[in-house]
């Protein structure tokens, strides 16, 4: 492993255990025992927690408790929650606070997670063992009835869509003030409409600074490497693609050291076995993957320069 990849994973553990710290109660007097009126405390624990397994997409928000099943004389006490869980607006690289996120409205396709999460007692703090969820976007044929004009969902690999990508980022790259060049992390969403001229992408993206110059790196897009973790930006971006209109995009970019995850984009998808092919969205993996088959290949990466 090299001495950039191991800076990495030392910063990724410093900064998960500080903002997971950060999210839980702080009265440290409070003995959790797995009892019903101490089930806020867990169903906070169960958000920090997923959020800080969560590598992919956007974070997400707690919405309700919908059950709760408890062994009885069990030591350490274990509970497991039934909870709801909603995708927020902020990707998982944005440095905002969770309850600074706004969840999605209607018109945006909701994305839900309806989770069982086992939380048992450790030290008198709520910890979870385990949890599964099943994340699913608001259904297509719902949204046209209440919104017929409004973008649906697109898989995330749909060629066209990352066609309008790749060009939003060239865009942003080319016009950009920074020195650094920048390249796709992950795509985040795509959404696509029609209108009178013609067919229309609404794009969201991840991306990440590398070790080339805004100069050179369009000649030789692959020799460009991602900054290490504690030196890297990373960004994100929405862009509008109207017929054969140039794209409009516009990236907010994340100064370093203040990301949720810095991270590589991995070399398969993330949800192996478990995501639904094609995939609109990224959902809250297994906190034990299951490792049956390798996703699409190059899942969220457009082909060329």
């Amino acid at each position: 492993m090299s001495m950039c990849s191991m800076r990495e994973l030392v910063i990724l553990a410093a900064l998960v255990s500080a903002l997971h710290a950060a999210s839980l109660p702080t009265d440290t007097d409070v003995v959790y025992k797995c009892q019903e009126d101490q089930d806020k405390i867990a169903t906070l624990e169960a958000e920090s927690f997923i959020n800080d397994h969560h590598r992919h997409g956007y974070k997400f928000k707690f919405v309700s408790q919908d059950s709760r099943s408890a062994e009885k004389k069990t030591d350490p006490c274990e509970v497991i929650l039934g909870i709801t869980l909603e995708e927020t607006e902020c990707h998982v690289v944005n440095p905002k606070p969770l309850d600074q996120c706004e969840t999605r409205m209607e018109t945006q396709t909701k994305v839900t997670a309806k989770c069982n999460v086992t939380i048992s007692s450790a030290e008198g703090k709520a910890e979870v063992k385990d949890y599964n969820c099943d994340t699913e976007p608001a259904s297509h044929e719902i949204l046209v009835t209440k919104c017929p004009d409004c973008p649906g969902l697109l898989p995330l690999h749909d060629p066209k869509g990352l066609e309008s990508v790749k060009t939003a980022l060239q865009k942003f790259n080319k016009e950009s003030d920074h020195k650094s060049y920048f390249k796709l992390m992950e795509v985040g969403r795509i959404s696509t409409q029609w209108m009178f001229s013609g067919q229309s992408f609404f794009s969201q993206f991840a991306i990440m600074e590398t070790n080339c110059t805004n100069k050179e790196a369009p000649q030789n897009e692959e020799s460009c490497k991602a900054s290490c973790g504690d030196q890297a930006r990373y960004g994100f971006c929405k862009s509008t693609k109207v017929g054969i209109e140039e794209p409009e995009v516009e990236c907010e970019i994340y100064e370093a050291k203040n990301i949720t995850h810095p991270m590589k984009r991995p070399a398969q998808f993330p949800c192996n076995g478990f995501a639904k092919i094609p995939p609109t969205i990224y959902p809250i993996c297994p906190l034990r993957p299951i490792l049956l088959s390798r996703g699409p290949p190059n899942f969220v990466r457009p082909t060329g320069n």
